[in-house]
C-alpha cells in the first residue's frame, strides 16, 4: 500500500492567482482555414480517442496494457498523483524508479525493479516532462527494456504535445506501445486527453459524447476564464506571513480526490476538439519560447535559485518554466501569498528517489503559456527575481 506525503494547504489562506496558469481560448490564436494547424491525423481516425482529460486516457492505457489486481505499474519517482491514479483505480499497485537531477530515467532502476520474476509489473510510464523530449538514447533503452520484458510502454506527453505529434505515429503501429497528452495544458480548450496506439487496443465501445448542457457549460467557462486572463496582474491584499501550511502523511490504495470514476468513459468536448483543429501552431509555440526566455534571463544569477532546463531546443514548446529553489520557507510561500500561480506536485507518493523527495517542494512550475500579457509576464519575473535574490 504505497504511502504519500501531502502539503495541506488550508491554512495558508491563498489568494487566487493574479494571473491565469493555463492558457484560455483567444479568437486570435484561430484559424478557420486550418493552414498551420495541427495535422487531422492527430485529432481523427481509428488510432485516436479523446477523453475528458489525460489521467483517462492513462486509465484506458493501463486497461489495455492489463493492470488490475495482482498488477504493478512503473512509474517515475517524481510524478504527480493523477499519473498514478488510473492504476490504482483499476485495482493494480504502482512502483517507482528513480530518477537523475536532470529528470531522466535512471534505467538501472528501472531494471533492479524487473529483476524478480513474481513482479507482476505489466507497463511503465515515461513522462517527457515541462514540454522537453526526454534524450533519444535513453528513450531507445527504456522501450527495449520493456520489450525484453513484455511490458506496455505508456509514453506520457501530457507536458508535450509537441513531442506527443511527432512520437503519436509509432505509437499507433506497435501493439505495446501507447502515448498520452493533455490538450488544454496546451491549446486554450477547456478539457481533454488524447490517446493514440494501434486499435486493436481500444475498448469497442468508444467514450461517450458530452451532452448539450456540459457543452454550454464550458463555452460559458471559456468565455469567462478568457475575460478574466485579460485583467492585468495588480498587488497583492497584505496576508499574514505566519501562515503556513503542513506535510500530512498517509497511507492508502484508493486514487486521488482528482480522479473522477464517472469520468472514466467521457470524451472531451466537441469544443476543445474544434479548438484544437482551428488553433494556429507556429504563433503559440513561439510565445511559450518568448516567455520561457524571459523567465531564464529574470533568474539568471539567482542567488536562491535557479531553472531545472538552463537550454531551450530548438523543436521545444515548453509547457511550465522548472526552478528548483534553495528555501521552500519563505519563498514558496511570500510567491503564494502574493499571487502568483505556481503548480508544485507536493502531494507525492514516498519513494527512496532522493531527487523526487527533494524535488516535491523546491521544484515550482512556473507558466510561460501562450495566454500571458506582456504585463502579467513582467510581474511575475520581477517578482520571483526579488524573493530569489
Amino acid at each position: 500500500m504505497p504511502e504519500y506525503q501531502r502539503f495541506d494547504a488550508l491554512a495558508c489562506e491563498f489568494p487566487r492567482p493574479r494571473a491565469p496558469l493555463f492558457p484560455s481560448l483567444r479568437w486570435a490564436d484561430l484559424s478557420l482555414g486550418g493552414s498551420g494547424t495541427v495535422a487531422p491525423a492527430l485529432i481523427d481516425g481509428t488510432a485516436v480517442r479523446h477523453f475528458a482529460r489525460g489521467r483517462y486516457a492513462m486509465h484506458a492505457a493501463c486497461q489495455a496494457a492489463g493492470i488490475g489486481p495482482g498488477t504493478a505499474l512503473l512509474v517515475p519517482s517524481y510524478h504527480c498523483r493523477t499519473m498514478i491514479d488510473p492504476a490504482l483505480a483499476l485495482g493494480g499497485t504502482v512502483l517507482f524508479y528513480e530518477v537523475d537531477s536532470d529528470l531522466t530515467p535512471r534505467v538501472d532502476s528501472i531494471r533492479a525493479l524487473l529483476a524478480p520474476r513474481d513482479h507482476g509489473i505489466k507497463a511503465l510510464v515515461l513522462p517527457h516532462y515541462f514540454g522537453f523530449e526526454q534524450p533519444p538514447a535513453l528513450l531507445a533503452a527504456v522501450m527495449a527494456v520493456c520489450r525484453h520484458h513484455g511490458l506496455m510502454f505508456i509514453e506520457d506527453c501530457s507536458h508535450a504535445w509537441q513531442v506527443a505529434a511527432k512520437r503519436a505515429q509509432g505509437a499507433q503501429a506497435n501493439a505495446d506501445h501507447v502515448l498520452m497528452a493533455s490538450p488544454y495544458k496546451f491549446f486554450g480548450c477547456e478539457d481533454g486527453g488524447v490517446l493514440w496506439a494501434n486499435p486493436a487496443l481500444f475498448p469497442i465501445t468508444p467514450p461517450a459524447r458530452p451532452g448539450l448542457l456540459r457543452e454550454a457549460k464550458a463555452f460559458a467557462s471559456a468565455w469567462s476564464r478568457n475575460r478574466a486572463a485579460r485583467v492585468d496582474a495588480t498587488e497583492a491584499v497584505p496576508r499574514d506571513p505566519a501562515l503556513r501550511g503542513q506535510d500530512i502523511s498517509e497511507r492508502h490504495d484508493r486514487p486521488s480526490a482528482l480522479y473522477e470514476r464517472a469520468m472514466e468513459n467521457k470524451n472531451s468536448l466537441a469544443l476543445s476538439r474544434w479548438v484544437m483543429r482551428r488553433t494556429l501552431l507556429a504563433p503559440l509555440i513561439e510565445q511559450r519560447r518568448q516567455h520561457y526566455r524571459q523567465w531564464l534571463e529574470a533568474v539568471a544569477g539567482a542567488h536562491g535559485g535557479q531553472a531545472l532546463m538552463h537550454e531551450l531546443p530548438d523543436d521545444c514548446a515548453p509547457y511550465m518554466f522548472p526552478i528548483t529553489i534553495a528555501e521552500p520557507d519563505p519563498v514558496f510561500y511570500q510567491l503564494k501569498q502574493a499571487g502568483m500561480p505556481i503548480f508544485r506536485w507536493d502531494d507525492m507518493a514516498v519513494s527512496s528517489c532522493t531527487v523526487a523527495r527533494n524535488y516535491r517542494l523546491h521544484l515550482l512550475h512556473l507558466p510561460c503559456h501562450q495566454g500571458l500579457s506582456a504585463q502579467q509576464m513582467a510581474w511575475m519575473t520581477a517578482l520571483v527575481a526579488k524573493a530569489l535574490a
